[in-house]
């Protein structure tokens, strides 16, 4: 007997439960935005100093911000024998209102730098006098 009230409970519970879910989440207007900047730099030398890569990133958001988001991707590729020196700068803005660099309540900053720096024998002019090659 008691299973079947058990059961009844049960039933009632799940048929019920969805109209109290809202009030359980947060609503869509009280999400903020999402700036998302991502920077690859290649440095391929024959230098074999690692490279200077900067990647100036500025973010912004505006006070109004809902429900919004941007994406920057930059890339920078240098080949050659002397060593890289690449600057990256990247501002994005989103969201109305006055702006500010701190991301409000809700809003996302994710900045992402990715520096590579590859040694390029071939391209290094003095490679040849290390590696006993005979003389002429």
């Amino acid at each position: 007997m008691n299973f079947k009230f058990l059961s009844l409970g049960l039933f009632s519970l799940t048929v019920v439960s969805p109209l109290f879910a809202p009030t359980f989440t947060r609503p869509a207007s009280a999400l903020g935005c999402v700036a998302t900047d991502v920077s690859v730099q290649v440095g391929i030398s024959g230098s074999k100093q690692p490279g200077q890569q900067n990647n100036n990133a500025n973010q912004q958001f505006g006070e109004e911000c809902q429900g919004n988001s941007v994406t920057n991707v930059g890339t920078q590729v240098q080949n050659g024998s002397d060593p890289t020196q690449q600057n990256r700068n990247s501002t994005q803005v989103v969201g109305g209102g006055a702006t500010s660099n701190t991301p409000g309540k809700g809003d996302v900053g994710v900045k992402v730098h990715v520096p590579v720096n590859v040694y390029n024998p071939a391209a290094d002019p003095n490679f040849l006098n290390g590696v006993g090659v005979p003389q002429r």
